[in-house]
Parts: C-alpha cells; sequence; structure tokens
C-alpha cells in the first residue's frame, strides 16, 4: 500500500499573519524602491543604502615603526591595512613621495611598505587612499623625527641592565648616562618610560656628549612614541651642599646634538648654595625640542630650569616652570655671557619667588642677543615678577609672543633696567598683566628704551601700560605711539 507523507496541521491564523506581513513589506517604500517596485525612488534609496554602508567605515591600518617614532633615512614602515586596498589609490609621504611594496597578509593587496630618500629632520607624514570597494580611509597625519643612515641606535629602560651592550630593545641599558658613555658617534639614545633618577652632587647627573642624542617617550616595548603618554622622567635627588644640574651640556655640544621628549626635574635641595638648574647650556649649542622642564624647590639658592650661558641653543616646544626659592629668584629661562639662543614657541613660567623676583626670562647685562619668538611668557609670583627682564647692552628680537608680567606684588610684562642706549627688536607681541597690586605693560627704570616697538597690544595694565624712563606713567596708547622719551619712531600699538 502507497504511503503519503502527512504534513502537520497549520494554524490558519498564522498563514493570515504571513500573508498580511508581506502585503505590508510590500508597501513599505523602502522595501518598493529596492525591489523596482517604485522606479522613481529607487535610486535615491540606494544613495542612501549607499551612505548606511559607509558607515561601516573605511580601511585602517597598523603602522610599523608607528607616527612619532625615531627612523633613519633607509628606515622601511610597513603598514597592514584590516581589508584589501585600492594600490593606485594610494599616497604615502614623508618628507618626499614615498615608494610602495605591495603584498598580502591576511587578503590581497592588504599589506604595504613604504620607502625611498627620506630627509634627515622631523617630517610630516601623511597616508591616505582607498580600499578595494572605494571606501576612503581616515588620513593618517603625524610625524617622524628622522636620523641620517648611519647613527647608531641604543636603547635604556628602567628594566634595563648597564652591563648590557645596548644596542637592542632586548639589551637595553638602565641609565642615561650609561648609555651616553657607551655610545658612538653619531647615535641616537631611545628610553623608555619611566623614572630616572640622578644625583648630582654624587656626580651621576646627564652629561651630554656631541653628536649623542637623547630621546624620551617610548612605550616599554619600544613600539610606539608619545611623550605625552610614555613619560620618561629624569629627576635630580641631590642634597649635598653643592650646586646641582640635572643635565649639562658643556663645551663642544653642537646643534646636532639633541634632547627631545623628556620631563627633567632640578633638584629639589634645601642644601644648595647658589643654584639648582634643570639644564644646562654652557659654552654650548644643543637642540632642546619637546620636553617638560621643572625647576626645584630651593632655600637660599636660585632655581633655574634652562641656564644658558655663552650658548646659541635652540631651545623650542618646551614647557618651561621656573622653580621655587624661599629666599632668592627663579628663572625659566636665564641667559648671560654673549649668548644667541633661539627661543621659540615655547611655554615658560618664571617660578615662585615670595622674597626675590621671578622671571620667565631674564636677560643678563652682556651682550646677548637671543630670539624670542612665539612664545607664552608667564612671569610667576613673587615680589616683584617679570614676563621678559633684560638690560643692556642686550639686543634682543622679541616678536609674536604673549607677554604676561604674572601675579606678583609688582608685576611687569617687560622691563628695561638702568643703563644707556636702545637696543631690541619689539614687535607684534600682546603685553599684560594678570594679578599683583603694581601692574605694568613696559617698565623703564631709566636710561636704556627699546629701538623698535611696533604693533605690540598692550592691555590689562591698570598702574601703566607704559612707565617711561621711571618717571612718567602713561595710559594713552596714542602717546606711547610716538610721545615717549626716545621713542618717537613707536608706531602700531594698540
Amino acid at each position: 500500500m502507497r504511503k503519503y507523507r502527512k504534513f502537520p496541521k497549520t494554524n490558519l491564523s498564522f498563514i493570515f499573519l504571513l500573508i498580511f506581513f508581506q502585503f505590508h513589506c510590500l508597501l513599505n517604500p523602502i522595501v518598493r524602491e529596492l525591489l523596482d517596485l517604485d522606479l522613481n525612488k529607487k535610486n535615491d534609496n540606494l544613495f542612501q543604502l549607499g551612505i548606511l554602508l559607509a558607515l561601516y567605515g573605511g580601511p585602517s591600518p597598523t603602522i610599523t615603526p608607528s607616527v612619532g617614532f625615531v627612523i633613519l633615512t633607509n628606515t622601511k614602515i610597513r603598514v597592514v591595512f584590516n581589508r584589501s586596498m585600492n594600490p593606485t589609490s594610494l599616497s604615502a609621504i614623508l618628507g618626499t613621495p614615498l615608494d610602495q611594496t605591495w603584498s598580502d597578509t591576511f587578503a590581497a593587496n592588504d599589506t604595504v611598505v613604504l620607502s625611498g630618500s627620506i630627509p634627515v629632520g622631523t617630517n610630516t607624514f601623511q597616508l591616505d587612499g582607498t580600499d578595494a570597494s572605494g571606501f576612503r580611509m581616515t588620513t593618517v597625519t603625524g610625524t617622524y623625527t628622522v636620523l641620517a643612515a648611519n647613527t647608531n641606535l641604543y636603547y635604556v629602560s628602567p628594566s634595563g641592565n648597564n652591563g648590557n651592550s645596548g644596542t637592542t630593545p632586548g639589551t637595553a641599558k638602565l641609565t642615561i648616562p650609561s648609555a651616553i658613555v657607551g655610545a658612538t658617534p653619531p647615535a641616537a639614545i631611545l628610553v623608555s618610560e619611566g623614572n630616572y633618577l640622578v644625583d648630582s652632587g654624587l656626580g651621576t647627573q646627564v652629561n651630554m656628549t656631541n653628536n649623542v642624542s637623547v630621546y624620551g617617550g617610548f612605550s616599554s616595548d619600544f613600539l610606539n612614541r608619545n611623550s605625552n603618554l610614555y613619560i620618561a622622567r629624569i629627576v635630580d635627588t641631590a642634597t649635598a651642599n653643592t650646586d646641582t644640574i640635572t643635565i649639562n651640556a658643556g663645551a663642544g655640544i653642537t646643534s646636532s646634538t639633541v634632547v627631545d621628549g623628556f620631563t627633567v626635574r632640578g633638584a629639589s635641595n634645601p642644601n644648595a648654595p647658589n643654584a639648582s638648574i634643570a639644564f644646562n647650556c654652557l659654552s654650548s649649542s644643543p637642540t632642546i625640542t619637546n620636553n617638560r622642564f621643572e625647576g626645584g624647590v630651593v632655600s637660599n639658592a636660585i632655581s633655574a630650569a634652562i641656564y644658558v650661558s655663552a650658548s646659541s641653543s635652540l631651545i623650542t616646544n618646551n614647557v618651561i616652570l621656573g622653580g621655587t626659592s624661599a629666599v632668592a629668584s627663579t628663572f625659566g629661562i636665564y641667559i648671560e655671557n654673549n649668548s644667541s639662543p633661539s627661543i621659540v614657541s615655547n611655554t615658560i613660567h618664571g617660578g615662585d619667588a615670595p622674597a626675590a623676583s621671578a622671571h620667565a626670562i631674564y636677560n643678563a647685562p652682556q651682550t646677548n642677543t637671543p630670539s624670542i619668538i612665539g612664545n607664552t611668557l608667564l612671569g610667576g609670583t613673587g615680589s616683584i615678577s617679570y614676563a621678559l627682564n633684560t638690560s643692556p647692552p642686550s639686543n634682543p628680537t622679541v616678536t609674536n609672543n604673549s607677554m604676561d608680567g604674572g601675579a606678583g606684588i609688582t608685576s611687569r610684562a617687560l622691563y628695561f633696567p638702568s643703563g644707556s642706549g636702545n637696543f631690541g627688536i619689539y614687535q607684534n607681541n600682546i603685553l599684560f598683566t594678570s594679578g599683583g597690586t603694581n601692574r605694568y605693560c613696559v617698565y623703564e627704570q631709566g636710561g636704556t628704551n627699546p629701538f623698535i616697538f611696533n604693533g605690540n597690544r598692550l592691555t590689562d595694565c591698570p598702574t601703566a601700560l607704559y612707565f617711561d624712563e621711571g618717571t612718567t606713567i602713561i595710559n594713552n596708547i596714542g602717546t606711547v605711539n610716538g610721545g615717549t622719551v626716545n621713542g618717537s619712531t613707536y608706531s602700531g600699538n594698540y
């Protein structure tokens, strides 16, 4: 007997509900348009669908060495994308367009090696392109620090050992001084995050060697670099009855010697008789970039973040904080002895000197010729505070700075001590004070005046916009423009 398959009975209500649902879908405008049931709007909704698909996101790259790294001119940069790419769409620039060699890692054309004759210096990197489906990546931008191909690389880590060679991350040195002594110039020492303690009272401070640069801000595995995230701190712990210097750049150090990416703290040494200095440039001209310097807390000595003597150093893109002294003065940067540093794009604070004076920048009475450009100067706090205290016969160029005299009891954005002659170019600065009882934008003690004083903004100085020759209070900007003693050519100030 032939057997027939028996089907289970179906609930009629379920069948009705299914038919109703299908009918409802056909009434849905988007479904109708995608099924060609409403041709007038099909293209619009396909466009909307494309936008929705775009939310899936463009391709993302993994870049090795990572952006921000220190590399050599012949370094090859490997980029692995998370999907297949369109090789003809990729643009890669690092100071110059880079050559591209494509390969397959996880998918077709998902990996490219970038190479070329990369110029030495801090160069902007840009990477852009689309995947195989036409979706564009978010443009990658950043910088690499590029060194000459013959630079010898060394590594320092808190987990290192000074008995190691220091030539690989796995054989890192423990201390920066050991790495400097063991380096063969030209060299770059790469320092991972961590605290590096020195004691300048015992002679273990960091002494720079010419053509041996130090770069901080590396992750503990040396795969990434970001000095704001992976902080390498050099801290002076000296307490001996001696003056202290955390990092010393002595005679013979040239601009090819770079200190970049550190937090450097001067000794908080109550026994220092004369000075606590975080970074000392003595008869040398190092390049000092992208650091944070902090002066120490002292009792009788001065506290200076950076001390510049007979030096033409380049100081740029740093945060520089003068320290605290109970009885003496404090300085963000102290300039003396015929120096001509370039001080560019820094934030500089004068510190705290409750019984003396705090200076963002102090320019001593020698023939110094500093260029002070594009900085944010804050005088600090104390009995007297200055954004810039500059003495004759120093002849600075001071342009495009924000100059806050600070919040001392007496605060002065720009101060000229007694002397004779007209010195310095002061243009396009903003001069003001943020506190204090006696507040001056420009204060002339008498006998010394700016040579050029044009296009500056003077504001928030209730005592005087311009104190002329130590005798005359001027609060009318029209008088500042051409009406001061020896200032007949001043113009454009407002």
